[in-house]
C-alpha cells in the first residue's frame, strides 16, 4: 500500500515539475505546459517527439492577428496551433533517419564521431489579420529535444476587414484544412550538365535525394476563386525525387534537364477576431519524372566568378563532385516560367515563375566526372559561387 502511495506522490511531483518548473527552465510559456506534459508522456512511451518554440518577426503591425502552425513532416497536414499572435511551443516529430560520421574538435584534438541525423521538420506558418497576411514554409533538423525557431513571415497588404462574406460572429479562433487536389507543373528546369572533349559527366540521383523548390500562397475572401497570377512565394521546400536515376553527357555536349513537379493544393479557412480568411497553398511534393532534356554545345570554359578546383592526371580518371559545402546554400539556381491548372470542384490555376535553389542542408544529387582521354595535365572544374546562381559542374582543360 505504501509503495502505491509513493508512486502516486512521485507521479504528482513529476507532473508538477513538467507543467510548472521545466517550462520556465526551457523558456516555455506557462500556457504551453500542457504541450510539454503531452510531449513528456510520449517520450516515456518511446515516441520520437520534441518541442519547437516559434518566435515571429514582423515588418508591419497586424490588426486582430491570428497565427496558425501546420505540421507537414509526415506528409498529411496537422494543425499544431491556432490562436492569437503569441510565441507558442508546439510538439514536433524527432524521427531519426540514420547516423553520420563527422569531424569535430574535442579536448583540443580532431576526432571523428557518429551523429544522429533526424528527418527534417516541415512547418507551414500562416498569419492572418485585417490589414496584412502572410505564410512561410520552414524546415529544420531537430538536433535537440527543444528547438527555438525564429521566423520572419513576409507580409502582404490586404485590407479584408469584417464584412458579410468573411464575418466571424462568434469571434472564435478556428482553422480548417482541406486538400483541393494535385497540380502538375511541367518542364521545371532543375539541372545543367557539362562536358568537354574526352570527358563525361553523369548526374547521379539517389533515392533519398531532394531539391529545394518554391512553394506559393494566395489569400481570397471566403469562397472566392484564387487568381492565376497573384501567387506569393512562401518558402523553399526540399522536394524528393522518389527514385534513383542517372543522366549522362559527353564529348563537349551540355544538357539541361527539366522535370514535372507534383504540387499539393491545400485550402485553409482561418478565423480569428471578427474575420475569416481563406488561404490557398501550393506545396511541392515530388519530382515525378524528367519531362525533357535539351542538348547544346558546351563552351568548355568556367565563368570567371566561380572558384576553380583542379584535378591532376595522377589523381585518377574519375571523381565525384558533391554539393555539401556550408557556403553553397541559398541562392536561386534556375527560374522557370510555368502555367498549370488543377483542382476538384474548384479549378486552381498558376501562372508565374518557379525557382529551384542551391541547398546544402539535405541530401542532393551528385555529379560524377569520368575522364576517358586526357587533353592536358589538369582538368579544372567548379561547383558553386557565393554570388552566382550555379548548381552544376562546369569543366575546362588546362
Amino acid at each position: 500500500m505504501r509503495s502505491k502511495k509513493k508512486l502516486a506522490v512521485a507521479a504528482v511531483i513529476v507532473a508538477v515539475m513538467v507543467t510548472m518548473i521545466i517550462p520556465s527552465a526551457y523558456g516555455v510559456q506557462p500556457d504551453n505546459a500542457g504541450t510539454l506534459y503531452s510531449t513528456y508522456l510520449d517520450w516515456l512511451q518511446g515516441k520520437p517527439v520534441g518541442l519547437a518554440k516559434i518566435s515571429l518577426g514582423m515588418d508591419h503591425q497586424i490588426q486582430r492577428a491570428t497565427l496558425v502552425v501546420v505540421d507537414y513532416t509526415l506528409g498529411e497536414p496537422k494543425i499544431l496551433y491556432q490562436g492569437p499572435m503569441l510565441t507558442p511551443t508546439v510538439k514536433i516529430q524527432r524521427i531519426p533517419k540514420g547516423t553520420k560520421i563527422e569531424t569535430v574538435i574535442k579536448d583540443g584534438k580532431v576526432v571523428r564521431e557518429p551523429r544522429t541525423v533526424y528527418r527534417p521538420v516541415k512547418l507551414l506558418i500562416i498569419v492572418s489579420g485585417e490589414n496584412y497576411w502572410g505564410t512561410k514554409f520552414i524546415e529544420f533538423h531537430p538536433e535537440k529535444p527543444l528547438t527555438s525557431v525564429n521566423i520572419k513571415v513576409p507580409l502582404h497588404r490586404d485590407n479584408i476587414g469584417p464584412s458579410i462574406q468573411n464575418l466571424n460572429p462568434k469571434n472564435e479562433f478556428q482553422a480548417t484544412s482541406v486538400k483541393v487536389g494535385d497540380m502538375f507543373m511541367e518542364d521545371v528546369k532543375i539541372f545543367r550538365l557539362h562536358s568537354v572533349p574526352g570527358v563525361e559527366e553523369h548526374l547521379i540521383i539517389n533515392e533519398d535525394d531532394t531539391l529545394a523548390i518554391d512553394s506559393f500562397s494566395q489569400t481570397v475572401a471566403q469562397w472566392e476563386q484564387p487568381s492565376s497570377d497573384r501567387w506569393e512565394r512562401s518558402g523553399r521546400v526540399s522536394t524528393p525525387f522518389g527514385y534513383a536515376s542517372e543522366v549522362p553527357t559527353s564529348d563537349g555536349k551540355m544538357k539541361t534537364v527539366y522535370a514535372t513537379v507534383r504540387y499539393r493544393i491545400d485550402r485553409y479557412d482561418v478565423c480569428g477576431y471578427l474575420i475569416c480568411r481563406t488561404v490557398y497553398e501550393l506545396i511541392p511534393q515530388e519530382i515525378v519524372y524528367f519531362s525533357k532534356i535539351d542538348t547544346d554545345n558546351d563552351p568548355g570554359t568556367i565563368p570567371s566568378n566561380l572558384i576553380r578546383y583542379s584535378h591532376l592526371r595522377d589523381a585518377g580518371d574519375e571523381f565525384t563532385a558533391y554539393f555539401q559545402e556550408s557556403s553553397d546554400d541559398g541562392g536561386v539556381y534556375f527560374s522557370t516560367s510555368v502555367s498549370a491548372c488543377a483542382g476538384e470542384g474548384v479549378q486552381i490555376c498558376f501562372s508565374g515563375t518557379v525557382d529551384t535553389y542551391r541547398q546544402s542542408s539535405n541530401n542532393r544529387p551528385a555529379v560524377k566526372v569520368i575522364i576517358n582521354s586526357w587533353h592536358g595535365n589538369v582538368l579544372y572544374f567548379a561547383k558553386y559561387s557565393e554570388n552566382g546562381n550555379y548548381y552544376e559542374v562546369p569543366l575546362q582543360w588546362g
